[in-house]
């Protein structure tokens, strides 16, 4: 069997990216932030593992070589279909905890509570997400799937630009355990390539391959998780940890362009969005504009400034109506169309309130076969380590997920955005999310699958990535490293995608009213069929993996 791999250097002093090239199999493609995760995924596949047992080997794999932003201290959402079963949608989303309520953060003395420190960290989801898709689906032993990620944790992986560069920018924020945990002795950083071997946490992994998920909710992996935090001031108690509980969800649906897509409902916000974007694109017939024009790209900017307008009205839906509907309806959408100006950009009040840096620090990644099934799946700690808190005896991250809520309101949170009532905190809640694993169908067949991390320019990295191959008819490849825009309502701010765009079509843009700044964009990762071939294929905005056989 011949093993392809398409693997991208961010070389951090420089900024220097390299282009990402695509890569084709006939069994099996994973793409995901690095090789040791698509390895992990491709040894358990090899071992006879099903759809679900290679992507939960893939995720748990994560935690290990991710621990800034796919710790089992945080959470996600999963899409997949496996066999005959319909798609399927599991919410494995951090809750908050019991102690918590909407004035919570107010009464806090420390103005960034909900960012970072104990109090910033809700109920972890990640370990009873992939518990719960294990049991229901796997095919092997749980031992086996959870190997490469214990393997990882004691063995040690090659590390990569992207963890040294996270560790380095979020030092200040760790205690002596975090310093402990992710420096050396001396407290100097590692360098890429290097060895990372992390005994503590492969000692959990070794106690969850033995009893399962329950020792991380129930036993001593929940008690010093609960210990950890309770020294530094947090409020999760192990009846937080016992009465969580993941949740089935049905996909949001939309017909587009001959294709059906899969997308997450709330309390992910992405699928929403995405899907009024994608309505307004098909009713403002943007395929007559001329592709990578300025007059393409302003209409795409006002599409998603219109798509992103109804985001603050979504919530969990366990505790808020959602106006799905609505937000979808022709009656709501037609009259933003016969709005649209040509020369001329939708004036929107600015932001006043203060905003705050975007974080990046969410992961996705996503598999196919060739029996036509697929995994899509984006996991977080919300912000770079979360709240930077790591267990003492176990050396977990713990997320900073409350930041997700409205936690002050009339105040962005740290990726800028204004939410409103329906996410206010409320015990046992689930924060809304940016997070949009994507499925896309033709003919009854599953032909792609995305995803990305970035916060809210998921949303837009997503929609770009199928505006381009579903109406462009670009490759997946090509689709991804297509040059993007992001435009999220409020601030009225428009985010162009770096230095890659040429003077004249930013000084037409700026010309029909935009705001425009550089900055970064989500990295998409995405696999799809084509052909009689699998794809896989990721964002060489950033390190990433791809590989099969």
């Amino acid at each position: 069997m011949n093993l392809s791999y398409m693997i991208a250097v961010f070389v951090l002093l420089t900024g220097f990216v390299a282009e990402a090239r695509p890569v084709e199999s006939s069994k099996i493609m994973i793409s995901a932030a690095n090789q040791t995760a698509v390895d992990a995924g491709l040894e358990i596949a090899r071992k006879g593992g099903n759809l679900i047992d290679v992507s939960v080997a893939v995720g748990l794999t994560l935690a290990v070589t991710n621990p800034f932003n796919a710790s089992l201290g945080g959470g996600g959402f999963a899409m997949f279909k496996q066999g005959k079963d319909p798609v399927r949608v599991l919410d494995f989303r951090e809750v908050a905890p019991k102690a918590t309520h909407p004035k919570f953060y107010l009464e806090q003395s420390q103005n960034d509570a909900s960012r970072t420190g104990a109090k910033a960290v809700a109920v972890p989801g990640m370990l009873a997400g992939w518990w719960e898709l294990h049991s229901q689906y796997g095919k092997l032993k749980w031992k086996k799937v959870i190997q490469p990620a214990i393997d990882a944790a004691e063995d040690g992986f090659p590390l990569f630009g992207a963890w040294v560069d996270r560790t380095e920018r979020q030092k200040p924020r760790f205690d002596a355990i975090g310093t402990k945990t992710f420096f050396k002795k001396n407290e100097a950083s590692y360098a890429p390539g290097e060895l990372m071997k992390q005994p503590e946490l492969a000692k959990a992994l070794k106690r969850i391959r033995s009893y399962g998920a329950s020792d991380f909710y129930e036993g001593r992996i929940g008690k010093d998780l609960v210990k950890s935090l309770k020294k530094r001031g947090g409020v999760i108690t192990m009846k937080d940890l016992k009465s969580y509980k993941v949740r089935w969800l049905e996909p949001l649906t939309t017909d587009f362009k001959g294709h059906k897509a899969y997308m997450m409902p709330p309390p992910s916000s992405g699928g929403v969005v995405i899907a009024a974007a994608l309505r307004l694109v098909e009713k403002a017939k943007l395929e007559n504009t001329e592709s990578l024009s300025a007059n393409e790209f302003h209409y795409l900017i006002e599409v998603l400034k219109l798509a992103f307008r109804g985001r603050s009205l979504l919530g969990d839906p366990d505790f808020h109506k959602n106006p799905i509907d609505k937000l979808l309806s022709d009656a709501y959408l037609d009259p933003m169309v016969k709005g649209l100006k040509r020369k001329k950009a939708i004036q929107l009040k600015p932001l006043k309130e203060k905003t705050f840096n975007e974080s990046n620090e969410t992961t996705h990644f996503s598999v196919i076969n060739d029996q036509g099934e697929a995994f899509s799946s984006t996991v977080t700690l919300n912000g770079g380590f979360g709240s930077a808190v790591v267990t003492d005896k176990y050396r977990i991250s713990l997320n900073n997920e409350m930041d997700d809520f409205t936690t002050r309101p009339g105040e962005a949170n740290m990726f800028g955005l204004i939410q409103g009532q329906g996410n206010e905190v409320v015990a046992g809640k689930r924060p809304l999310s940016s997070m949009s694993p994507t499925l896309i169908e033709k003919d009854g067949k599953i032909v792609l699958s995305l995803g990305a991390p970035g916060g809210p320019r998921i949303i837009t990295g997503v929609f770009h990535a199928l505006y381009r191959y579903l109406v462009r008819g670009q490759d997946i490849d090509s689709a991804i490293q297509a040059r993007r825009v992001h435009h999220q309502f409020l601030p009225d701010k428009v985010i162009i995608d770096g230095n890659r765009f040429a003077p004249e079509t930013l000084n037409e843009l700026k010309k029909r009213g935009h705001n425009i700044e550089p900055g970064w964009m989500a990295r998409v990762y995405a696999v799809g069929a084509q052909n009689g071939r699998l794809q896989g294929a990721f964002d060489s905005r950033a390190e990433g993996a791809a590989g099969g056989y």
